[in-house]
Protein backbone atom coordinates (compact mmCIF):
# COMPACT_ATOMS: atom_id res chain seq x y z
CA UNK A 1 0.00 0.00 0.00
CA UNK A 2 2.72 2.32 1.09
CA UNK A 3 4.79 1.62 -2.45
CA UNK A 4 1.57 2.49 -4.68
CA UNK A 5 1.17 5.73 -2.30
CA UNK A 6 4.39 6.23 -2.97
CA UNK A 7 4.43 5.32 -6.90
CA UNK A 8 1.43 7.52 -7.31
CA UNK A 9 3.43 10.73 -6.11
CA UNK A 10 6.17 10.39 -8.18
CA UNK A 11 3.87 10.13 -11.08
CA UNK A 12 1.67 12.86 -10.39
CA UNK A 13 4.92 15.09 -9.68
CA UNK A 14 6.35 14.18 -13.18
CA UNK A 15 2.85 14.87 -14.49
CA UNK A 16 3.15 18.32 -12.95
CA UNK A 17 7.08 18.64 -14.12
CA UNK A 18 5.87 18.05 -17.87
CA UNK A 19 3.15 20.39 -17.96
CA UNK A 20 5.52 23.66 -16.67
CA UNK A 21 6.65 25.44 -19.55
CA UNK A 22 10.00 24.50 -21.50
CA UNK A 23 12.58 27.41 -21.17
CA UNK A 24 12.81 29.76 -24.35
CA UNK A 25 15.76 29.16 -26.04
CA UNK A 26 17.29 32.56 -27.46
CA UNK A 27 17.21 32.63 -30.84
CA UNK A 28 20.55 33.93 -32.65
CA UNK A 29 19.79 37.16 -34.09
CA UNK A 30 19.07 37.35 -37.96
CA UNK A 31 22.10 38.30 -40.43
CA UNK A 32 21.52 42.22 -41.88
CA UNK A 33 22.12 41.33 -45.47
CA UNK A 34 23.95 44.18 -47.15
CA UNK A 35 24.06 44.27 -51.27
CA UNK A 36 26.86 45.30 -53.30
CA UNK A 37 27.68 45.01 -56.96
CA UNK A 38 31.39 43.99 -56.23
CA UNK A 39 32.79 40.54 -55.71
CA UNK A 40 35.06 39.95 -52.33
CA UNK A 41 37.79 39.14 -54.62
CA UNK A 42 38.41 42.82 -56.23
CA UNK A 43 39.92 45.47 -54.31
CA UNK A 44 36.73 47.52 -53.63
CA UNK A 45 34.85 44.58 -52.56
CA UNK A 46 37.18 44.12 -50.27
CA UNK A 47 37.73 47.47 -48.61
CA UNK A 48 33.80 47.49 -48.33
CA UNK A 49 33.79 44.07 -46.33
CA UNK A 50 35.94 45.53 -44.06
CA UNK A 51 34.56 48.65 -43.33
CA UNK A 52 30.89 47.71 -42.76
CA UNK A 53 32.34 43.97 -40.55
CA UNK A 54 34.13 46.37 -38.75
CA UNK A 55 30.85 48.78 -38.28
CA UNK A 56 28.03 45.91 -37.98
CA UNK A 57 30.17 44.09 -35.37
CA UNK A 58 30.02 47.54 -33.16
CA UNK A 59 26.57 47.39 -33.79
CA UNK A 60 26.64 43.77 -31.96
CA UNK A 61 24.57 42.71 -35.51
CA UNK A 62 25.48 39.71 -37.36
CA UNK A 63 26.49 40.88 -40.95
CA UNK A 64 25.94 39.37 -44.36
CA UNK A 65 26.75 40.30 -47.78
CA UNK A 66 24.77 39.71 -51.26
CA UNK A 67 26.37 40.38 -54.25
CA UNK A 68 24.26 41.37 -57.47
CA UNK A 69 24.27 43.68 -60.28
CA UNK A 70 23.91 47.17 -59.34
CA UNK A 71 20.10 47.66 -60.79
CA UNK A 72 19.07 44.57 -58.86
CA UNK A 73 20.57 46.06 -56.00
CA UNK A 74 18.01 48.81 -56.25
CA UNK A 75 15.36 46.23 -56.64
CA UNK A 76 15.99 44.18 -54.01
CA UNK A 77 16.60 47.23 -51.30
CA UNK A 78 13.13 49.04 -52.41
CA UNK A 79 11.27 45.73 -52.05
CA UNK A 80 12.70 44.98 -48.65
CA UNK A 81 14.18 41.62 -50.12
CA UNK A 82 17.66 42.75 -48.45
CA UNK A 83 18.36 44.95 -45.83
CA UNK A 84 20.53 47.34 -47.05
CA UNK A 85 23.52 48.73 -49.54
CA UNK A 86 26.88 49.71 -48.95
CA UNK A 87 26.49 53.07 -51.26
CA UNK A 88 24.96 55.20 -53.36
CA UNK A 89 24.88 59.29 -54.08
CA UNK A 90 22.83 62.00 -52.54
CA UNK A 91 20.13 62.21 -54.63
CA UNK A 92 19.51 58.96 -54.83
CA UNK A 93 16.97 58.98 -51.77
CA UNK A 94 14.92 61.43 -53.58
CA UNK A 95 14.50 58.38 -56.37
CA UNK A 96 13.74 55.45 -54.21
CA UNK A 97 11.60 56.38 -51.27
CA UNK A 98 11.71 52.57 -50.11
CA UNK A 99 15.19 53.85 -48.52
CA UNK A 100 16.80 55.66 -46.02
CA UNK A 101 20.23 57.15 -46.21
CA UNK A 102 22.37 56.96 -43.61
CA UNK A 103 23.40 60.25 -43.12
CA UNK A 104 27.34 60.12 -42.72
CA UNK A 105 29.51 59.91 -46.08
CA UNK A 106 31.28 56.49 -46.64
CA UNK A 107 33.33 56.93 -49.65
CA UNK A 108 34.10 59.48 -52.48
CA UNK A 109 34.03 58.61 -56.20
CA UNK A 110 34.44 60.34 -58.98
CA UNK A 111 32.99 59.55 -62.84
CA UNK A 112 35.29 59.35 -65.69
CA UNK A 113 35.36 58.59 -69.80
CA UNK A 114 37.77 55.93 -70.05
CA UNK A 115 39.70 54.68 -72.96
CA UNK A 116 42.54 52.64 -74.28
CA UNK A 117 43.27 54.25 -77.51
CA UNK A 118 46.23 56.40 -77.14
CA UNK A 119 44.99 58.68 -80.22
CA UNK A 120 41.79 60.19 -78.34
CA UNK A 121 41.34 63.47 -77.17
CA UNK A 122 38.73 65.41 -75.79
CA UNK A 123 38.64 69.19 -74.27
CA UNK A 124 34.98 69.44 -73.18
CA UNK A 125 32.24 66.50 -72.41
CA UNK A 126 29.87 68.50 -74.88
CA UNK A 127 31.90 67.84 -77.77
CA UNK A 128 31.82 63.91 -77.70
CA UNK A 129 28.41 65.26 -79.84
CA UNK A 130 30.45 65.85 -82.83
CA UNK A 131 32.23 62.61 -82.42
CA UNK A 132 31.32 59.12 -83.75
CA UNK A 133 32.82 57.30 -81.17
CA UNK A 134 30.83 54.35 -79.72
CA UNK A 135 29.99 54.29 -76.01
CA UNK A 136 29.07 52.27 -73.39
CA UNK A 137 28.43 52.61 -69.28
CA UNK A 138 27.76 50.26 -66.39
CA UNK A 139 24.04 49.92 -65.86
CA UNK A 140 22.84 51.19 -63.03
CA UNK A 141 25.38 54.34 -62.72
CA UNK A 142 22.99 56.72 -63.57
CA UNK A 143 24.86 59.73 -63.74
CA UNK A 144 26.64 58.62 -66.44
CA UNK A 145 23.62 57.83 -68.41
CA UNK A 146 21.78 61.05 -67.55
CA UNK A 147 25.05 63.05 -69.16
CA UNK A 148 25.65 61.48 -72.14
CA UNK A 149 22.43 60.19 -73.28
CA UNK A 150 21.86 63.95 -74.28
CA UNK A 151 24.75 63.77 -76.42
CA UNK A 152 24.96 60.66 -78.22
CA UNK A 153 22.43 59.32 -80.12
CA UNK A 154 21.03 55.31 -78.55
CA UNK A 155 23.10 53.66 -81.91
CA UNK A 156 26.47 54.66 -80.43
CA UNK A 157 25.54 53.91 -76.39
CA UNK A 158 24.46 51.32 -74.58
CA UNK A 159 25.18 49.83 -71.02
CA UNK A 160 26.70 46.64 -69.77
CA UNK A 161 26.69 44.51 -66.00
CA UNK A 162 30.04 44.57 -65.28
CA UNK A 163 32.84 47.04 -65.16
CA UNK A 164 34.99 43.73 -66.65
CA UNK A 165 32.62 43.51 -70.04
CA UNK A 166 33.32 47.21 -70.34
CA UNK A 167 37.25 46.72 -69.93
CA UNK A 168 37.26 44.12 -72.19
CA UNK A 169 34.93 46.25 -74.92
CA UNK A 170 37.19 49.17 -74.36
CA UNK A 171 40.98 47.00 -74.62
CA UNK A 172 39.22 44.88 -77.88
CA UNK A 173 38.77 48.31 -79.44
CA UNK A 174 34.81 47.46 -79.67
CA UNK A 175 33.77 50.68 -78.06
CA UNK A 176 36.01 54.21 -78.06
CA UNK A 177 35.09 54.78 -74.47
CA UNK A 178 34.09 53.86 -70.76
CA UNK A 179 32.04 55.96 -68.92
CA UNK A 180 32.26 54.38 -64.96
CA UNK A 181 33.52 55.14 -61.22
CA UNK A 182 37.54 55.15 -60.83
CA UNK A 183 36.71 53.11 -57.50
CA UNK A 184 35.25 50.40 -59.58
CA UNK A 185 36.94 50.56 -62.39
CA UNK A 186 40.88 50.58 -61.04
CA UNK A 187 39.08 48.01 -58.89
CA UNK A 188 38.68 45.93 -61.79
CA UNK A 189 42.15 46.61 -63.18
CA UNK A 190 43.57 45.08 -59.71
CA UNK A 191 42.27 41.70 -60.57
CA UNK A 192 44.09 38.80 -62.64
CA UNK A 193 42.55 39.44 -65.99
CA UNK A 194 43.76 42.58 -66.60
CA UNK A 195 47.48 42.49 -64.48
CA UNK A 196 49.90 43.88 -66.73
CA UNK A 197 47.20 46.45 -68.23
CA UNK A 198 48.50 49.89 -68.38
CA UNK A 199 46.51 51.24 -71.67
CA UNK A 200 43.58 52.91 -69.93
CA UNK A 201 43.26 56.49 -69.08
CA UNK A 202 40.90 58.82 -68.06
CA UNK A 203 40.19 60.85 -70.59
CA UNK A 204 37.38 63.21 -68.75
CA UNK A 205 35.75 63.53 -65.62
CA UNK A 206 32.47 63.29 -65.50
CA UNK A 207 30.67 66.12 -63.62
CA UNK A 208 32.36 66.79 -59.94
CA UNK A 209 33.26 64.12 -57.53
CA UNK A 210 30.86 62.67 -54.76
CA UNK A 211 30.31 61.49 -51.63
CA UNK A 212 28.32 58.16 -51.12
CA UNK A 213 26.45 56.96 -48.28
CA UNK A 214 24.99 53.73 -47.27
CA UNK A 215 21.50 53.38 -47.83
CA UNK A 216 18.80 50.61 -45.98
CA UNK A 217 15.47 49.53 -46.35
CA UNK A 218 12.76 52.24 -44.87
CA UNK A 219 11.88 49.13 -42.75
CA UNK A 220 15.22 49.61 -41.10
CA UNK A 221 15.01 53.38 -40.18
CA UNK A 222 15.50 53.06 -36.93
CA UNK A 223 19.47 51.67 -37.66
CA UNK A 224 20.18 54.27 -39.67
CA UNK A 225 21.52 57.22 -36.89
CA UNK A 226 23.44 54.81 -35.20
CA UNK A 227 24.88 53.17 -38.19
CA UNK A 228 25.57 56.53 -39.18
CA UNK A 229 27.48 57.47 -35.66
CA UNK A 230 29.11 54.42 -35.55
CA UNK A 231 30.85 55.46 -39.08
CA UNK A 232 31.58 58.23 -37.81
CA UNK A 233 33.63 56.96 -35.06
CA UNK A 234 35.55 55.38 -37.11
CA UNK A 235 36.71 58.01 -39.11
CA UNK A 236 37.85 59.52 -35.95
CA UNK A 237 40.24 56.78 -35.64
CA UNK A 238 41.11 56.50 -38.99
CA UNK A 239 39.97 53.36 -39.80
CA UNK A 240 38.34 53.31 -42.98
CA UNK A 241 41.61 54.77 -44.65
CA UNK A 242 43.49 52.10 -42.89
CA UNK A 243 40.75 49.36 -44.31
CA UNK A 244 41.69 50.56 -47.63
CA UNK A 245 45.61 50.36 -47.61
CA UNK A 246 45.06 47.06 -46.09
CA UNK A 247 42.85 45.94 -48.96
CA UNK A 248 45.10 47.31 -51.63
CA UNK A 249 48.16 45.07 -49.85
CA UNK A 250 45.93 41.96 -50.26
Amino acid sequence: MRLNRHGLLIAALLAWLSALPCPIRAEPPRPFVMATDQPETTYEGKWQRLAYAEAFKRLGIPLEVDVMPTQRVSAMVDSGDVDGQFMRVLAYANAHPEQVRVDEPIYEVGFALWVSNPALTLSRLQDLAATSWIGVYKRGVELCQRALSPLVSADRLSSVATEEVGLRMLLTGRVDYYCEIDAALKSALYSPEFKGVTSVRPLLTVGDRIVLYPYLSKKHAELAPRLAAVLKQMKAEDLLERFRHEAFEQ
